[in-house]
């Protein structure tokens, strides 16, 4: 039941909607709001007022280019879609019920949607030697500079008398570690080398933060795609490095869905050589395995060695799935390239944060 301190909480920002709640439910980062006039959802974020700005665009442009498969945000009585207390931001949905469909179904729903709203806002930018070069630098420092801090925590691991179970397993996959580093970093640069050879680079609507915990459906079944908070213009690449990064994870992807899962994007926006070299540039470093030796030197005394281990073994397996799923995408023959909209044009920029998972 709704207390009397959540409704002080909360009051001031559904007076903005005219809502008096009877109940209010915690489910993740939304509040279910039981009102009298119905059910709704209501999202507590941070952003600036430029974010928000941004957000509330992002919204209204993809209806206005075709794609209603967006949950939609409510206005308030003064015509806002977000209400600013504080330093947070709140806006209003439609409140749809959890579906019970698979998580395959919800994976190609997911993959179809980004495809979809790839391709409307598809553009090849003026090309930027300055941006493309600032970005490539960027990355690779930032890559070579996370090798190095994981090349001296092995160092130190070594001139220990007794290791720890952990650092017995990340020694013993050090060697294969560092030749996944080696290879991302040589994608790395032959796409900044094709970038410069073709003059040429495409940016689309990213979703920013891809998850299937971003796909809900409606009474009738259809899937619509929420949290758009972090949207940018940037290549495709990020949305899919994010989303492929992800799904290895899950103990039941396999490569062989991956690849069916990318041939379903594809149907939408087929990518550039470039472009899939990119991909595979992204997946292949080992983000996710130095961030576990990173929970490991921070926060060894709140875990057991077991929880540890298994943590760094798991993503050790993720990523001997992604090598596998990279081997794939670089046999596929690459499909015809789609003739470029004019949708959303931007500056273009590149950056990793597909990387931090």
């Amino acid at each position: 039941m709704t207390t009397e301190k959540e409704t002080l909480n909360y009051g001031p920002v559904l007076f903005h909607y005219d809502l008096f709640p009877e109940k209010l439910e915690q489910h993740g980062k939304v509040k279910k709001v039981i009102t009298k006039r119905g059910t709704f959802a209501l999202k507590e974020a941070e952003m600036t007022e430029d974010e928000r700005s941004w957000f509330t665009h992002v919204i209204q442009r993809l209806s206005e280019i075709g794609f209603h498969q967006v949950v939609p945000l409510y206005p308030t009585k003064f015509g806002d879609y977000t209400v600013q207390l504080g330093s947070r931001t709140y806006y209003l949905m439609p409140w749809f019920a959890s579906d019970e469909r698979n998580e395959r179904a919800k994976d190609e729903v997911l993959i179809d949607h980004l495809g979809k709203i790839h391709a409307l806002t598809l553009k090849e930018q003026d090309f930027s030697n300055e941006v493309v070069e600032h970005s490539y630098q960027y990355l690779m420092n930032r890559w070579e500079n996370r090798q190095y801090e994981m090349e001296r925590f092995t160092e130190e691991a070594e001139q220990k008398t007794y290791m720890s179970p952990f650092e017995l397993t990340y020694l013993s996959h050090f060697h294969q570690i560092m030749r996944m580093t080696e290879e991302a970093k040589r994608r790395l640069k032959e796409w900044y080398e094709t970038c410069q050879r073709e003059k040429r680079y495409r940016s689309v609507l990213c979703h920013g933060k891809v998850s299937r915990n971003h796909l809900i459906f409606n009474p009738t079944g259809e899937g619509h795609l929420l949290n758009f908070e972090k949207a940018v213009l940037d290549t495709p690449i990020r949305d899919l490095a994010v989303y492929f990064r992800r799904a290895a994870h899950q103990k039941e992807w396999t490569p062989e869905e991956g690849k069916s899962l990318l041939d379903l994007y594809e149907k939408h926006v087929p990518l550039l050589n470039e472009e899939r070299g990119l991909l595979i540039s992204y997946l292949s470093y080992p983000e996710p395995v130095f961030n576990a030796v990173d929970l490991y030197c921070m926060k060894r005394n709140d875990y057991s060695q077991i929880e540890m281990v298994h943590r760094l073994e798991s993503r050790i397996r993720a990523m001997k799935k992604i090598r596998d799923f990279c081997d794939a995408i670089m046999m596929a023959p690459p499909p015809a390239p789609l003739e470029q909209t004019d949708s959303m044009p931007t500056k273009i920029h590149i950056n990793d944060e597909g990387d931090h998972i």
